[in-house]
């Protein structure tokens, strides 16, 4: 039943790139990574009524996020664009796997608390990156 909140990426990715045709890459990364906030907070009220529509939030904010940013590579890259798009993802599961095994330590000593204060502190640093990112010129 967990894997249905997958659908809301499903549905973001695209909704994500219409937007972005729209608003510019800058401010829908950042809305997007807002929207991660704002289902991991919800998901700390401890309470499956609120847990399931915070994963939701959470995921189709990770999937409109991951898109942007994917997509934003080549248009970024001056040159050497495949170098850059494998840099992207290579940078992408090292930061995953580097942060799935430091918030498990999280997890271990603090619980739901310290991993969801973990989370939070990676999507502010996330946001700060997205907020300078947008306000730079091609």
């Amino acid at each position: 039943m967990l894997s249905v909140v997958y659908l809301t990426g499903s549905w973001s990715s695209p909704k994500a790139g219409a937007l972005t045709s729209k608003l510019g890459r800058g401010p829908v990364i950042v809305g997007a990574t807002a929207i991660m906030l704002a289902g991991l907070l919800i998901t700390a009220l401890n309470s499956v009524w609120f847990i399931l529509p915070g994963m939701m939030l959470f995921t189709a904010g990770f999937f409109a996020a991951h898109s942007v940013a994917s997509g934003w590579i080549g248009p970024r890259a001056r040159r050497a664009k495949g170098q850059a798009s494998s840099l992207y993802l290579f940078s992408y599961y090292l930061g995953s796997s580097v942060a799935g095994t430091s918030g498990g330590l999280f997890w271990h000593r603090y619980g739901w608390t310290g991993i969801t204060l973990f989370i939070a502190a990676l999507l502010l640093l996330a946001l700060g990156v997205a907020w300078r990112l947008q306000r730079r010129k091609l």
